[in-house]
């Protein structure tokens, strides 16, 4: 046997699935199969195509998905040593799943009639696909899809180790610093949870690759260390990298350049380092603000208890009066400032403020808007979601194909215009060419809107009631009384928005639920009260709260 043969069956063997063959069967593994390479992004098998061959990875990452669009699922990451295509192969059956590169890999491809000739005459080799089969169908029962994962990450600036430092504190897992150059930002001392890397001397472009998928069989994550200066192995690793983040104010244009819609970019503020490194890993904590008109203003007391007792938000999403306030924290408004703006209230509300713009004669509604929408834009400053301190989701519907909006680009002020279109009383927004109402008709209390765009831990605040615990309503009832024309407006809404959360609201972790029944829809003179209430709501699901949110590393 030549030197080079011999070789190549020492590598295989050092490959986890190859490591326990007879010497005979990893020959003649070795004589049939061929090496191939694949770049990031490419697809080495297609969903529905007809299976030819199977594949050992050599070293690299690639993700395996099913389905597409919005319905796609990731089934599973497989790196060096894995394999797959092998039961399309086996039962001469259509791919059931596309296989994506994430890292630069290196296949070793077998062809079907060198397979079937190995099954029979290496009988091992059948044993050890079965194992490895069994294996990957206990973990796809334990865990049937996943999110996309960032695992690799690269960072610039002169303290973006804090980057890495705050993964490592926000996830209670492993985080590796790798130096692309001599010149790279170094790891600061005393980095708890980040472990550096040494990369060898004569590290290539081509070796890059190799590395990083060996390294990641280890640890969570690798932060690649790239400086300002343009070199093709800073290139390589921004290419490799799902996201390039920027911490501080000094821009890499190339990278910049390269990266696009993957470079961020944050500051040393820990909170902005938190949520950074939470969407990295996956754990964005979302709070959904319920509708509800006055009963609303309740949702500043949890927003307050939240600030007290160190719980971050990473992003928020509103309809109707969750727009409101939602939009106002968003923007960078303190919790006190916004209670202050809520007590307020009654006087901006009032005919002698002159707010309401009256339609006369009333035709699609009471109260023109144009006089609110403004009125917000003040508040808000003109900002666009792009400005806003923390991301921010506000649902509208459209009222004449009743589909559910949700705004997330563009004036935040009109979208909130939008959210509060109470059918009736506001006229629809006109927006883009189409008319917009109250997103409480279609979604009340969006916690389907944040599990949507991939938040992990989701927590919401619901302030509307069930219909029979509405105390103004047994009174009227109880009396044989209508409400006046605004009242019986309110209370369509509240049916509607009472039914449709039994129907279709979407998934959550924690539900919080002030205790606001007794209170009126619009007593806005009450906004200490609500305030209150929706203090000691929130108090009630803060141990339970701190619970799901604490790091701890993915099992």
């Amino acid at each position: 046997m030549s030197k080079e043969a011999t070789s190549m069956e020492q590598h295989l063997r050092r490959i986890s699935f190859f490591s326990n063959l007879p010497d005979e069967t990893l020959r003649a593994i070795h004589s049939h199969m061929q090496i191939q390479r694949y770049p990031k992004g490419k697809k080495v098998v297609v969903e529905g195509d007809l299976a030819d061959s199977m594949y050992l990875i050599e070293s690299g990452q690639v993700q395996v998905v099913s389905g597409s669009g919005a319905d796609q699922r990731i089934l599973a990451y497989l790196g060096p040593g894995s394999f797959f295509g092998e039961m399309a192969l086996l039962l001469s059956e259509r791919r059931s799943a596309t296989v994506e590169v994430v890292i630069d890999t290196e296949l070793w491809v077998l062809l079907k009639t060198d397979l079937d000739k190995l099954l029979q005459e290496h009988p091992s080799l059948g044993l050890t696909i079965s194992r490895e089969l069994s294996r990957r169908l206990q973990q796809t029962i334990q865990h049937p899809t996943q999110r996309k994962e960032i695992r690799i990450i690269a960072v610039s600036g002169a303290f973006s180790s804090e980057l890495a430092r705050s993964l490592a504190i926000q996830t209670a897992e492993s985080v590796l610093w790798f130096p692309t150059s001599d010149s790279a930002p170094n790891l600061h001392p005393d980095t708890p949870g980040v472990i550096p890397f040494k990369p060898p001397a004569d590290l290539t472009v081509e070796g890059l690759p190799e590395i990083l998928s060996q390294v990641l069989q280890d640890y969570s994550r690798v932060c690649l260390a790239i400086d300002t200066e343009d070199s093709p192995l800073a290139r390589k690793a921004v290419e490799l990298a799902e996201e390039v983040i920027q911490v501080g104010d000094v821009q890499i244009p190339w990278a910049y350049d390269m990266a696009l819609d993957r470079y961020r970019v944050t500051t040393l503020d820990p909170v902005r380092l938190g949520r950074m490194a939470r969407n990295i890993a996956g754990r964005q904590i979302g709070l959904a603000l319920s509708s509800g008109n006055a009963r609303g203003i309740a949702h500043i007391g949890i927003l307050k208890v939240f600030e007290e007792e160190g719980i971050p938000i990473d992003v928020l999403a509103g309809t109707s009066a969750g727009s409101l306030f939602g939009a106002l924290y968003a923007a960078g408004m303190s919790t006190d400032e916004i209670a202050d703006f809520a007590r307020n209230l009654p006087r901006i509300t009032s005919f002698r403020f002159g707010l309401w713009d009256i339609s006369i004669p009333p035709r699609s509604s009471l109260i023109q808007g144009k006089k609110t929408l403004n009125y917000i834009r003040e508040l808000l400053g003109n900002k666009t979601f792009e400005e806003l301190t923390i991301p921010f989701y506000v649902v509208s519907a459209d009222y004449h194909c009743g589909e559910e909006i949700v705004f997330h680009d563009g004036p935040v002020a009109d979208a909130v215009r939008a959210s509060i279109s109470i059918i009736g009383l506001f006229k629809p927004m006109h927006l883009q060419g189409r008319y917009f109402i109250d997103g409480g008709t279609v979604n009340p209390v969006p916690t389907s809107v944040l599990y949507d765009h991939g938040v992990e831990t989701i927590i919401a605040s619901s302030v509307i009631p069930n219909l029979e615990e509405r105390l103004e309503r047994q009174d009227l009832r109880r009396q044989g009384k209508l409400p006046n024309i605004v009242g019986i407006l309110m209370g369509a809404m509240e049916i509607m928005e009472s039914e449709i959360i039994q129907s279709r609201m979407g998934p959550v972790d924690v539900l919080i639920k002030p205790e606001v029944a007794d209170l009126h829809t619009m007593q806005y003179e009450k906004a200490d009260e609500f305030i209150r209430r929706g203090e000691e709501a929130a108090r009630k699901h803060i141990d339970a709260i701190k619970t799901l949110i604490a790091p701890k590393p993915r099992t």
